[in-house]
């Protein structure tokens, strides 16, 4: 192999495992950052997540008005929109929102892990080898 080559091959080489460990160094950092916000600092994550707190625009939707004046097929309108919101509720508010949410960010984290240990390990193992040959 020419020296050209071989200084291309160790710069990828180096290059890939720098690459790789950084990603293990975010996933680790994002595994950490979760756990501390649910463990340690609880009021941390309340405000961070902008889905939990957006609320759609039927809020304030008054049912008693609008049932004196609506026809029976927008009654059954109404309460199928209410029951919507109720269950829009339940699962974009509060714990279940910042649960969800969580968990998406650990099942990112490991990804980051799963995949760039094996890739990292891989590459610093050929640098080490071709260490001990040149020793």
């Amino acid at each position: 192999m020419t020296d050209k080559a071989k200084l291309i091959r160790t710069i990828y080489l180096y290059l890939a495992s720098l690459i790789s460990l950084l990603f293990v160094a975010i996933g680790a950092g994002r595994i950490l950052n979760t756990a501390l916000k649910y463990y340690v600092f609880p009021k941390a994550e309340k405000g961070g997540y902008s889905q939990c707190d957006v609320q759609p625009p039927i809020y304030a939707l008054d049912k008693s008005n609008l049932e004196r004046v609506a026809t029976d097929d927008q009654k059954i309108q109404l309460e199928n929109l209410l029951r919507d919101y109720e269950q829009w509720k339940k699962g974009n508010s509060g714990d279940e929102c910042y649960s969800q949410e969580r968990q998406k960010n650990v099942v990112d984290a490991l990804t980051m892990l799963i995949v760039a240990l094996p890739i990292f390990g891989y590459h610093w193992n050929v640098i080490k080898k071709e260490k001990k040959k040149e020793e």
